[in-house]
C-alpha cells in the first residue's frame, strides 16, 4: 500500500487525494442536480477517508500488524459516523458492492451493511498480505486461504438462507410511475399534466382487490398543505377507487414570507380524505437543505440570491431549503402498517430498522430518481433499498418517478417491476412480516462496536504523540 511509505504531509495528501477522487467518482451524478452541493460534498466527505487513513498510517507505523488488524474497524467505524448528525451521507459504503450478488447479500440480516463492509475489508487486507514479499511463502498461502474461506463462507450461507421456491405474496398493491420530466413536472400551472397522467395510470390498473395505491416522491407538484384546488382534485382521484393511497406531495408550514417547506408524503382514505403525513427527516447535505440551516442562515438560497446573481441569471441549481421532519411515523390502514422511507432515507440502515421494530409489516420506498436521467446513480439508490430490506427479511415496494419501480420479497428477490422510463402501473403483491431478523432484533453490532474503536483510536493516538515528544524532550534535555 502506497500509504505505508509515506511521512506527515505526504501520508496526509495522498489519504485525502484517494477519499476526493473515491467520492468524485462514487456520487459525480449528484451534479446533475446540484453542481454546487456535489461539489461541497465531495470535498467534505473526503475528510472522512482521510482520517481513517492517517489513522492507520499511525498504527501501522508503531506496528505493521496493529495497524492491519484495526484498519477494518477503522473503516467501518467511518462508514457508522457518517449516519450520523445533518452532515451524513451513508451512500458509497462498501457493502452495497455486494447488492446485486445476493447470495452473498443475505449475511447483512445477521451483521447489516456494515458488517458486510468489515468482511470485505478483511478479506481485502488478506489479499494485501499475499502480495507482501516480505511475508514468508506459507503465511501468504494462510491469507489466499483463509480471503477464499470467507468469500466460499457467504456463498454458502446465502445458498443454504434463501428458499429454493419464492413464496408469493398476499397483499396487493399498485405502483405508480408517471416518468414525468421534470421540466414539465415544475413548470408553472402545470400540476394538472401530472395529475391527469397518474389518474390514468391508476385506472389502467383499478382493482377492488387493491388495497394499496403508492404514488412516487412528490408526484403531485403542489403544496398540498396550503393549495386546496390542487388538495381536492387528488381527494376526487383517490375516492374514485375506494382504496387507501400514499402519494408523495410538498407541505408547508407556518406564514408568509417564513415557510417551513418540507419533502412529504400523505396517505389518503377510501373517503379521499388526508389522515395521515409524514415529513422526510433525514435529507440530503447541500441538495435539499444545509446542515442545521437555522444556526447557518448564510448559505440557504434565499440569502445567497442576494449576493449571487448567477443563481437566477443561469438557472444554477443550488441546494433547496426544506426542514426535516421531526418524528417518525408508520402508516396504518385497517389491514396493515408500513414504513415509508422517502429517497435518500433508505441509506439509514437503523432508520429502517427502527421501523421494522415499531410495527411496520413491510417497507415502501418512494424516490424522484429522474434527478439522476439514467446514470449509475438509480441502480446505486435501487440495490440500497434491496439491502435494507434484506437486513430486516421483510417485503419491500418501491415506486420512483422514473424507475426503478418494483416489488421485491425478503431476500431481495425482485419479483416483478417496470423497465426505467416506462409510463406505467405495476401491480404486485406484497406480505406481511413474518419475524425479526438477527438484524433488526440486535442491531447494528458490527457498525457500533467499530465506531467505539475508532473513537478510542482517535483519543489514544494524540495521547501516545504526545507522549513520546514529551520523552524525547526530557531525553535531549538530559
Amino acid at each position: 500500500m502506497i500509504l505505508t511509505s509515506l511521512n506527515g504531509r505526504q501520508a496526509f495528501n495522498a489519504a485525502y487525494f484517494y477519499g476526493f477522487l473515491f467520492n468524485l467518482f462514487s456520487i459525480y451524478w449528484v451534479a446533475l442536480v446540484t453542481p454546487p452541493g456535489m461539489i461541497t460534498a465531495v470535498v467534505i466527505v473526503a475528510f472522512y477517508y482521510t482520517a481513517v487513513l492517517i489513522m492507520f498510517h499511525r498504527l501501522y507505523r508503531i506496528r505493521s500488524l496493529l495497524g492491519f488488524v484495526m484498519l477494518p474497524f477503522l473503516w467501518v467505524g467511518m462508514e457508522f459516523f457518517r449516519t450520523l448528525s445533518e452532515f451524513a451521507f451513508p451512500w458509497s459504503d462498501l457493502g452495497y458492492s455486494q447488492a446485486y450478488y445476493l447470495y452473498i447479500l443475505q449475511i447483512v440480516s445477521v451483521i447489516s451493511v456494515h458488517g458486510l463492509s468489515l468482511v470485505i475489508v478483511v478479506v481485502n487486507v488478506l489479499v494485501w498480505q499475499v502480495f507482501r514479499k516480505a511475508l514468508t511463502p506459507e503465511r501468504r498461502l494462510t491469507a489466499a486461504l483463509a480471503s477464499l474461506a470467507i468469500v466460499a463462507g457467504l456463498i454458502a450461507y446465502g445458498w443454504v438462507e434463501m428458499p429454493r421456491f419464492p413464496e408469493p405474496g398476499t397483499i396487493d398493491v399498485a405502483l405508480l410511475q408517471g416518468s414525468v420530466p421534470l421540466e414539465d413536472k415544475w413548470a408553472d400551472d402545470n400540476e394538472e399534466h401530472s395529475l391527469q397522467l397518474y389518474d390514468s395510470l391508476i385506472q389502467a390498473v383499478r382493482d377492488s382487490a387493491i388495497k394499496l395505491y403508492v404514488w412516487p416522491e412528490t408526484a403531485v407538484p403542489c403544496y398540498v398543505t396550503h393549495n386546496q384546488p390542487c388538495r381536492a382534485r387528488v381527494s376526487g382521484i383517490v375516492r374514485q377507487t375506494h382504496a387507501y393511497h400514499l402519494v408523495g406531495a410538498l407541505a408547508a408550514e407556518g406564514n408568509a414570507p417564513d415557510y417551513r417547506y418540507f419533502n412529504s408524503c400523505f396517505q389518503i382514505d377510501t373517503s379521499g380524505r388526508i389522515g395521515q403525513r409524514y415529513d422526510k427527516v433525514k435529507l440530503v447535505p447541500f441538495s435539499e437543505h444545509v446542515p442545521y440551516q437555522d444556526y447557518l442562515p448564510f448559505l440557504q438560497k434565499k440569502f445567497l440570491r442576494q449576493y449571487l446573481s448567477f443563481i437566477d441569471s443561469y438557472s444554477v441549481q443550488w441546494w433547496s431549503d426544506f426542514y426535516p421532519g421531526d418524528s417518525m411515523h408508520l402508516f396504518t390502514t385497517p389491514e396493515v402498517a408500513y414504513g415509508v422511507l422517502i429517497c435518500f432515507e433508505s441509506t439509514f440502515p437503523d432508520y429502517a430498522r427502527q421501523m421494522i421494530r415499531r410495527g411496520a409489516d413491510f417497507l415502501v420506498g418512494i424516490t424522484n430518481d429522474t434527478w439522476f436521467k439514467r446514470s449509475v446513480g438509480i441502480h446505486m439508490h435501487s440495490r440500497i433499498f434491496v439491502t435494507r430490506i434484506v437486513e430486516n427479511r421483510c417485503w419491500g415496494a418501491r415506486a420512483a418517478n422514473s424507475g426503478l419501480t418494483y416489488v421485491a420479497d425478503p431476500y431481495g428477490r425482485i419479483r416483478e417491476r417496470l423497465d426505467v422510463y416506462a409510463v406505467a402501473a405495476l401491480r404486485g403483491k406484497i406480505d406481511r412480516l413474518d419475524g425479526f431478523s438477527i438484524y433488526t432484533r440486535v442491531g447494528d453490532v458490527a457498525g457500533r462496536l467499530s465506531f467505539l474503536l475508532t473513537v478510542l483510536t482517535a483519543a489514544i493516538l494524540p495521547a501516545v504523540w504526545l507522549g513520546r515528544k514529551v520523552a524525547s524532550s526530557k531525553l535531549f534535555s538530559s
